[in-house]
């Protein structure tokens, strides 16, 4: 639901209650005010009787009766008088005149409060991010897209630096406009916020290695070791350590780099056609046969997603499947978008659905399967999302289908 419709429901749900004061308080004050004043009546009508009997018993004089009489009837006007001010001073004191300002105050700075504090500006990113897939790249529309894009997620991050993603995607954007001293900039950003990052570590150190000109300068060989600490199978850093090994002469170690590094990225892409060139060169100066390695088998999990009868939903309501590493960085390895109206379905992940290089199934051990039903269309698990997830699977004993039953709701 759109948070300024809802917003305005909340507005009339709220009024009533902070419109009642006036349609009732004069009715309360006016019942208050004829209470106070018969009870003075009723004080004065016994000093009236106690003085009357007093002058009937010769205890006052006649004159003095007269005098008391009036005395009384004048405290009693100035007990009214006096209660009548009272209850406007207070009715002033209470600020019941500030109500309707309230009234208007309230929703106009909750929506400012959420305009700056609420999730609209992430909203409006994945939406451009969505628009994005209908341009051809490098079209003037695509190049108009990717600037408002831009512009967004840059205002986003001055918001919420601590999201990592945002950083990362203005790091991506940087290195497509080749101003790769931005895109180091940017990454260093984001380990401020996720450190141990496996992924971002080896992006970090690559562009390092691209800014410095491709030499191993001391800072690239410290970002490239750090990197290499987390995540010892992550393509980028091995593809490095194989072209730092192959400038030192050290050939059979910078095959066994550019060989595992290849394990985790389709054969097919050219960064697995270049490090096989590397390859075969490595072997050519050192005598060997060049045949090309045998092609690694991608890894593959084939999902029965389906949904709990009992949810509510709508079949055009998005579903997102994705295999997830069982610890750290939340990246999916893989990721398929499907609806409702398809379920149940089988899903196959593989290393074609990986959403980053580098970073699919075969690139880890072991991992998690995640199936979500989304209320909002947003690929970030959401608080009242519906979802199923697996125990951890070693990625060696993958033995048929995995069955993911929708029925847990976030909270």
């Amino acid at each position: 639901m759109d948070f300024s419709l809802l917003l305005g429901l909340l507005f009339l749900a709220v009024g009533p209650f902070i419109l009642y004061p006036f349609v009732t308080g004069d009715r309360a004050n006016n019942a208050s005010a004829a209470k106070a004043k018969e009870a003075n009546i009723a004080i004065f009508r016994e000093q009236e009787a106690q003085l009357q009997k007093q002058l009937d018993n010769c205890e006052i004089k006649p004159s003095d009766f007269d005098q008391l009489v009036a005395d009384a009837q004048q405290l009693l006007l100035n007990n009214t008088e006096a209660r009548l001010s009272t209850e406007v001073a207070t009715k002033s004191a209470l600020g019941l005149w500030l109500l309707p300002l309230l009234l208007l105050a309230i929703p106009l700075l909750s929506l400012l409060t959420y305009e700056r504090l609420g999730a609209g500006p992430d909203e409006e990113i994945r939406q451009l991010m969505d628009e994005g897939a209908q341009f051809a790249p490098n079209t003037p529309a695509f190049l108009n897209w990717r600037a408002k894009l831009d512009q967004a997620v840059a205002q986003r991050v001055e918001q919420s630096p601590e999201n990592m993603y945002y950083w990362a995607l203005l790091a991506q954007s940087a290195i497509a406009e080749g101003d790769l001293v931005s895109a180091s900039q940017y990454f260093a950003a984001a380990l401020e916020v996720q450190p141990e990052d496996g992924f971002l570590l080896a992006q970090y150190a690559e562009t390092l290695f691209l800014v410095a000109g491709n030499r191993f300068t001391p800072e690239v060989e410290a970002a490239m070791d750090r990197a290499f600490v987390v995540d010892s199978n992550n393509p980028t850093i091995l593809g490095l350590k194989g072209i730092q090994a192959f400038e030192r002469q050290q050939l059979s170690l910078a095959i066994t780099y550019w060989q595992g590094a290849r394990q985790g990225l389709d054969p097919n892409s050219p960064t697995s056609q270049a490090l096989l060139t590397g390859i075969e060169r490595a072997n050519s100066l050192l005598g060997q046969p060049t045949n090309q390695p045998q092609t690694p088998e991608l890894t593959s999990v084939q999902i029965l997603v389906s949904l709990d009868p009992s949810i509510t939903f709508t079949e055009d309501q998005q579903v997102f499947v994705a295999a997830v590493r069982p610890t750290g960085a939340p990246m999916p390895l893989a990721a398929k978008k499907l609806s409702v109206a398809e379920l149940p379905a089988l899903v196959t992940l593989s290393d074609r659905d990986s959403l980053m290089p580098g970073q699919n199934l075969s690139s880890v051990s072991s991992f998690k399967l995640v199936a979500r039903l989304s209320n909002s269309g947003s690929a970030t698990p959401q608080s009242g999302d519906w979802e199923a997830l697996s125990e951890e699977i070693e990625s060696g004993s993958l033995d048929g289908q995995i069955e993911l039953l929708i029925s847990r709701q976030r909270p």
